[in-house]
């Protein structure tokens, strides 16, 4: 049902699209000046603002994003005059008008407080661009700590989407090729924004959103906002990434791309994987994997041999791994394509966008994990294992803004994304657990995910209020997590060169099914005006309406007791209904009693602030947001239905976050910001219910206990803007958290390792260093090369010197379990996921003769904890690693492009140690592509 409502929302949208196309303008003889007025000081646009062409009849008003544009104009030099009530009239001379192209002027006001009431501002139209660039800087004008990268360059950089975008910004770090870390913080700390609205992700079990689903050429720009401000939602702590795409193309445009690629890890790898369904390649299973309709709810402990076989044959086969040879289909593929353009739609001016994408990857690798004993040279388990998956990921993104007025407009956004991935695993090593011996491990999974967007959004000018702006928006979002029939069979001999392979009753051997869906509505108002308060301030006032709602539902089956007749069999021939009903082998459900759950979150949130300008160069923001947030997650047994009410989390809170931002300008190019706040952190749903999940090696666990997180954050940052589009920016930040949330491994009996589970640290702090540089080498005499990069170095440390409450899996639990601080090995250690130093760093070369851009890309990624130590042994820590990525653009025809881009050139190796043992090591592969796209 959900990928109907999709369909149909995207058939209108192409449906306006296309009807648009037929009643476009046609442009007016002679040429057409265009471009945007702003406040020189803020940035901000200035609707309504009158624009004339002197000496003519031509004029106009700027609309909502204070642009404008006027048709039909003169061939030749002319004169453009800008009025605009409390701002200096403006004359801005030596704008060159042709036929062939628009000329495009941008504007810079300054408010008559600053000079002479009546006095003109003339400046001749060189001048002024030069100022405005600057001034149009969203990095250099806004009041709180921000870094990014704009539409403009982001067409300068051989990028394809907002992934490879973001590695520019300064701080950022890209994981998996699409998760974004901002001050090596993980996705529990980031927050991302489409459009200044949350945004769900396909990911439910991860915070971050996979930012290759959004193609360059429909973005504006990308920011990563490090600070807060009370406009902005007050969960996170390592930073905020804002997506804003494109409302109404300046000029239409239409861009194809088709891409294939190669991983040489091929070259040592067969492909490992298993049969799947017919529709794997769009990222959905077609039925082959799904729970069988004709399953009771619940199978009894007693059903008799002969009922379990007849139930257990819906499920056959259990299905093993395979491996083949590589062959072309194995390799990379990627398409896409996207439109849009500027229309007329019952007779008002709007544009439109829409575009679609679709990648296939497939990969095979081989991985190592070690894990010691507390017992002199003994250990726990040292597999190799042998990895295949292979991902199907498809989006389309889609929409419409009309200007209703001159001064309203309103604009809908539909995004959809599907992503199906299937992973096989052959694990094979010796163990010493439960039982010990040589294991060959069988793990065969697929996730599928789906994401639906929807956004309606206005904006009009408030003509009580005189440049007062009103904005609204209402949204939808649904994600879909899909886990049908993961798969996994433990078989053991006793040694590596002695025994024979048998069915090991103490593993896991069974089948797991697990279904999540999420609905999110939201909606946001707000308003801003001028204000005669302290000279002349701007104030924003706003409120925040959501509500969000998850089902969660898992069903477990095992098999155990297998006879001494068929101990030894193939999985295939093990694995069957005949030897159920004969009672060589049980089939039963092992379905727990915390195996579903059901959540909601209704919340709101008011603000207020006041942009108070202090003198000509300093501004300060003091604002104040309130949240309320009342997360409810009821834990079910799903083989009673009866709620388990010790287990079921009622987090209910006010969190008031003040900020302050404070901002000076020494000089026209110099910019020093100060930024003081409160913000949270709060756990997901799933950290919070009290379901266990199971891989191979270990099971992870909800913790029902968990509270929010303060986080105390403090930025001092100075920058320096030598020329457009160029930076040098020193700054520092500090942040104090209480009650982070951090993970543990739970305490076992014997010296197993434990479950890991999220929990509230008592205490943490960050603190660090940041230098960001952009340098154009054009003007120092290297023409065509140009430089950026960015450091950050940072240190963080976790008091664990109280008890701390935890869930220790028991669905008969009365309360929470309290985990004392000599459990931890370390009492003073990193936060989990901080990483002491990053770096990112470009050169790009481009030989304007032909047209060649060359790009070499180095990220740099330092010491940084990935599990917690306990029970006396030591943390584990992902060891730094340094990679670079070549790419190479060139035009091939008028309107087409090619790009070969190596990731990953030196395969670079992922490795983690406990104490100066190695306990996992892999390699993903150099990745080759060849793009080709084109643009009309």
């Amino acid at each position: 049902m959900r990928r109907l409502v999709c369909v149909a929302w995207l058939l209108v949208l192409a449906c306006a699209a296309g009807g648009s196309g037929l009643v476009a303008q046609e442009a007016a003889a002679g040429g057409r000046i265009q471009g945007k007025i702003v406040d020189s000081e803020t940035g901000d646009p200035l609707v309504g603002a009158e624009v004339y062409v002197q000496g003519t009849q031509l004029g106009g008003l700027t609309d909502l994003d204070g642009k404008y544009e006027l048709d039909g104009v003169p061939v030749g030099t002319q004169a453009l005059r800008v009025l605009y009530l409390g701002y200096a009239e403006k004359i801005v001379s030596g704008v060159a008008v042709t036929a062939e192209a628009p000329a495009n002027v941008d504007v810079g006001m300054v408010a008559e407080a600053v000079i002479a009431e009546g006095v003109t501002v003339e400046v001749t139209a060189q001048e002024e661009r030069g100022s405005v660039e600057a001034a149009l800087s969203y990095q250099r004008s806004a009041m709180n700590v921000v870094s990014g990268v704009s539409s403009q360059e982001i067409a300068r950089a051989p990028d394809s989407d907002a992934a490879e975008a973001v590695r520019r910004v300064s701080s950022a770090s890209i994981v998996d090729d699409k998760y974004v870390y901002v001050r090596g913080l993980g996705e529990r700390y980031s927050t991302a924004l489409l459009d200044n609205t949350l945004l769900p992700t396909p990911e439910p079990e991860k915070r971050v959103v996979p930012l290759d689903l959004f193609p360059t050429n429909m973005i504006e720009s990308v920011f990563t906002v490090k600070s807060f401000t009370a406009d902005l939602p007050g969960n996170f702590a390592g930073g905020l990434v804002n997506i804003q795409t494109k409302d109404i193309p300046d000029e239409g445009f239409f861009r194809i791309t088709t891409g294939i690629g190669y991983n040489s890890s091929y070259n040592d790898n067969d492909v490992v994987t298993y049969p799947g369904g017919d529709t794997d390649w769009l990222g959905i299973d077609d039925g082959t994997r799904a729970l069988p309709g004709g399953l009771p709810d619940l199978i009894s402990v007693t059903t008799p041999p002969a009922q379990a076989g007849q139930l257990h044959s819906e499920f056959e086969p259990m299905g093993q791994s395979e491996i083949e040879p590589v062959e072309f289909g194995d390799y990379n593929k990627s398409f896409g394509f996207s439109f849009g353009n500027k229309s007329r739609l019952f007779g008002k001016d709007g544009g439109y966008t829409l575009g679609l994408s679709y990648s296939y990857k497939t990969n095979s690798w081989d991985e190592s994990e070690f894990f010691p004993s507390l017992e002199s040279d003994l250990f726990q388990y040292d597999f190799d294992s042998q990895i295949g998956s292979e991902e199907a990921l498809w989006g389309v993104l889609g929409g419409y803004s009309m200007d209703v007025g001159k001064t309203d407009r309103l604009s809908l956004k539909v995004l959809f994304t599907q992503d199906g991935e299937d992973e096989t695993r052959i694990v094979t090593g010796p163990f010493d657990l439960s039982t010990s011996g040589f294991a060959l491990i069988n793990r065969l999974t697929f996730v599928e995910r789906t994401l639906l967007s929807t956004l309606l959004r206005g904006e009009h000018k408030v003509q009580a209020l005189g440049d007062g702006r009103l904005e609204w928006d209402a949204s939808y979002g649904y994600t879909h997590r899909d886990e049908p029939d993961t798969r996994q069979i433990w078989y053991t001999k006793q040694s590596a060169t002695e025994g024979t392979f048998a069915f090991n009753e103490s593993g896991d051997n069974g089948r797991f099914f697990s279904t999540l869906s999420d609905n999110l509505f939201q909606g946001n108002l707000k308003l801003s005006s001028r204000v005669g308060l302290f000279g002349e301030s701007l104030i924003e006032a706003g409120l925040y309406g959501g509500y969000r709602t998850r089902d969660f539902d898992a069903r477990r089956f095992s098999y155990e007791a297998a006879t001494q007749d068929v101990r030894e069999l193939p999985p295939d021939q093990l694995f069957t209904s005949s030897n159920i009903a004969a009672g060589d082998l049980r089939f039963l459900e092992s379905t727990q009693a915390t195996d579903q759950y059901e959540a909601k979150e209704p919340s709101g949130a008011a603000f207020a602030s006041l942009d108070i300008g202090l003198s000509s160069r300093v501004r300060m923001t003091p604002g104040l947001r309130v949240e309320v947030n009342d997360t409810q997650v009821d834990a079910f047994d799903p083989r009673s239905g009866a709620a388990i009410t010790p287990l079921s989390a009622d987090l209910s809170t006010v969190e008031p976050l003040p900020t302050l931002n404070v901002r000076w300008e020494p000089t026209t190019e110099q910019v020093v910001q100060v930024s003081a706040a409160r913000t949270i952190v709060r756990p997901d749903f799933r950290e919070l219910a009290p379901f266990r999940y199971d891989n191979y090696l270990e099971s992870t666990l909800g913790n029902p206990f968990l509270q929010n997180g303060s986080i105390y954050n403090a930025d001092l940052r100075w920058s320096l803007f030598p020329a457009p589009g160029e930076i040098v920016s020193l700054g520092v930040f500090y942040k104090y958290f209480n009650d982070p949330i951090e993970i543990v491994r739970l305490p076992t009996g014997g010296t197993n390792v434990g479950s890991p589970e999220p929990y509230n640290a008592p205490s943490a702090q960050v603190y660090g260093v940041e230098l960001e540089l952009r340098q154009d080498l054009t003007r120092v005499g290297l023409t065509g090369l140009g430089i950026s990069g960015n450091v950050a170095l940072a240190d963080s440390k976790v008091k664990q010197d109280e008890p701390v409450e935890v869930f220790l899996g028991s669905a008969g639990s009365s309360g929470a379990d309290l985990l004392s601080p000599e459990v931890f090995t370390n009492s003073e250690r990193p936060m989990a996921g901080q990483s002491d130093f990053l770096v990112n760093a470009s050169l790009y070369y481009t030989l304007s003769s032909v047209g060649t851009t060359a790009t070499v890309l180095y990220n740099g990624v330092g010491k940084r904890l990935y599990q917690v130590g306990t029970q006396g042994f030591d943390d584990i820590y992902e060891l730094p690693r340094h990679t670079f990525d070549v790419t190479l653009e060139q035009p091939l025809f008028q309107s087409m492009m090619a790009k070969l881009a190596i990731e990953n050139l030196t395969n670079a190796e992922y490795r983690y140690e406990l104490g100066d043992v190695r306990t996992r090591e892999y390699k993903a592969g150099r990745q080759i592509k060849l793009d080709l796209g084109y643009t009309l």
